[in-house]
């Protein structure tokens, strides 16, 4: 491997992680619409319409 291979492959590793720890990160905190679905509270989710209902 030459150093171009190695660079990208890190690259490619830290992007995977970063997103990861994104979508980690929005779980904990609960971040999103009435579902963890993440519809953002779309009026296509089944579930976020139930929920309005209650």
């Amino acid at each position: 491997m030459n150093g171009w291979e190695i660079a990208v492959l890190v690259i490619v590793c830290a992007a995977f992680a970063a997103a990861v720890g994104f979508m980690i990160y929005r779980k904990i905190k609960h971040k999103g619409g009435c579902c963890d679905c993440g519809c953002d509270g779309c009026t296509g989710c089944s579930k976020c319409k139930s929920d309005d209902k209650k």
